[in-house]
Parts: C-alpha cells; sequence; structure tokens
C-alpha cells in the first residue's frame, strides 16, 4: 500500500488515512522569485500541511500549527511558510537561531 510521510510523524497508509491534495498556487516574492505552495490535508481533517518549492530547487513539507491571524506552517525546526489572503513569505532560522525572512511580499500569481 502507498503512503505519505509527513517529516516527524507517522506513515498515514497504516492507519488508513490519505493524503486530499489542494490548491498549488504559484508566488511571486519579491525580487521576481518564485515559490510553489501545493496545500493538503489528510483525509480526517485532523493535519493540514503545505508542500513548498523554493526558488533554488529545495522542496520542504511543513504541517500547519497555530496562527493569530492567517495561516502559519511550521515544524518550527528552520522554516515556517505564512500566508494570508493572496500573499506569504518565508522565515528562516539562521546559524544564530533567531528567525529571518528569506522571501518577503509574495503574491498569488494564479
Amino acid at each position: 500500500m502507498p503512503a505519505f510521510t509527513l517529516p516527524g510523524t507517522f506513515l498515514v497508509g497504516l492507519i488508513g488515512l490519505s493524503v486530499v491534495q489542494g490548491d498549488t498556487i504559484r508566488y511571486r516574492c519579491g525580487g521576481g522569485q518564485i515559490i510553489e505552495a501545493q496545500y493538503g490535508s489528510l483525509s480526517d481533517q485532523s493535519l493540514s500541511f503545505v508542500r513548498l518549492r523554493l526558488p533554488d530547487g529545495r522542496r520542504l513539507t511543513l504541517p500547519q500549527v497555530a496562527s493569530g491571524s492567517g495561516a502559519r506552517y511550521s515544524a518550527d525546526q528552520d522554516f515556517t511558510w505564512w500566508s494570508k489572503g493572496n500573499g506569504g513569505f518565508l522565515q528562516e532560522r539562521g546559524d544564530d537561531g533567531k528567525w529571518r525572512i528569506t522571501l518577503d511580499a509574495c503574491d498569488a500569481q494564479n
């Protein structure tokens, strides 16, 4: 049985859940960089997540976590993707442990 694994969580296929693919949105960020975000969830809606393709080719899968406003996706380790309305931005933890915005002013293109 094929299964999908979210980093640091569990093997979805073994517990009878499936991944529901949501919208894929391309964002154009400051400097013209493109980030692609594919939103999804587990079939029982117990977990929502985003799969990101960064301009440098890296791919991240981040679970949705509590947010005061908009949507926040983070494994609370190295990356956090924030989205609200048609915009978003990416934060990355630096070597000093502090968060910094690495992609800003990202606007949905579709």
